[in-house]
C-alpha cells in the first residue's frame, strides 16, 4: 500500500512540474500577434550614364527625380569654364517614354544677364535644344542646372536617351571641348 501511495506521489508530482513548465514556456499562454509585414516598395525608374566618370568640360544628362511612372533628367552642366553657349539633339524613343515637361535652368542666366533659349521636338523623340547669353559679357564658369526634362514611362524595358550634334563655345565664340553625356534609363515592370 505504502508503494502505492509512493507511486502516485511521484506521478502526481511530475505532472505538476510538467504544467509548471508548459506554462513557464508559453505552452498554452496566448501570444501577442506579429504586425504584417509591409510590401516592399514598387521599383522605381532608375537612370545609368554613358559615362559616370564625366569631368570638367562636361555637359550630361543626370537623373534629378524619380517615380514609378515618371523621371526627371536634368542637363546639368559639369564645371564648365567661360561657357557662353551651347547646342545640341537629345534623342529618345517614343514608344517608350514621353516628354511630359520642360523647363530651362537658370545657369547661364548668372548676374541678370539676358539668356536666349530653344527648345522644338522637330520629329517624335527628337529634341533640338540651344541657349546662349546675350551681349558683350563673359561666359559663366561652374556648374550648374541648364534645362530639366521630365518624361513619363509608356512601355517597360531598358531605353537610350542619347545626346547627338553637340556644340558648345565661349564668350569669344571659340568651340570649347566639351563632353557630353547621356545614358539609359530602366522602366521596371510593375508588380
Amino acid at each position: 500500500m505504502a508503494r502505492v501511495h509512493l507511486d502516485r506521489a511521484i506521478a502526481t508530482s511530475a505532472m505538476i512540474g510538467g504544467l509548471v513548465m508548459s506554462g513557464a514556456c508559453g505552452g498554452s499562454s496566448p501570444t501577442t500577434p506579429r504586425p504584417p509585414t509591409p510590401p516592399p516598395p514598387p521599383p522605381m525608374i532608375t537612370f545609368v550614364s554613358n559615362n559616370p566618370a564625366a569631368g570638367a568640360n562636361s555637359i550630361v544628362l543626370v537623373m534629378t527625380a524619380t517615380g514609378t511612372d515618371s523621371f526627371t533628367l536634368t542637363l546639368t552642366a559639369n564645371n564648365v569654364t567661360d561657357l557662353f553657349g551651347y547646342a545640341l539633339d537629345i534623342i529618345f524613343d517614343t514608344t517608350m517614354i514621353a516628354l511630359a515637361s520642360s523647363q530651362f535652368g537658370v545657369f547661364l542666366n548668372g548676374e541678370g544677364i539676358t539668356v536666349t533659349s530653344q527648345m522644338i521636338q522637330t520629329t517624335p523623340g527628337t529634341l533640338i535644344i540651344g541657349q546662349s547669353r546675350v551681349g558683350a559679357v563673359a561666359g559663366v564658369t561652374g556648374s550648374g542646372a541648364l534645362l530639366s526634362l521630365n518624361f513619363t514611362a509608356i512601355a517597360t524595358g531598358p531605353t537610350t536617351i542619347a545626346i547627338e550634334n553637340t556644340g558648345a563655345f565661349d564668350s569669344m565664340g571659340v568651340a570649347l571641348a566639351t563632353e557630353f553625356v547621356g545614358g539609359t534609363a530602366t522602366v521596371p515592370a510593375s508588380e
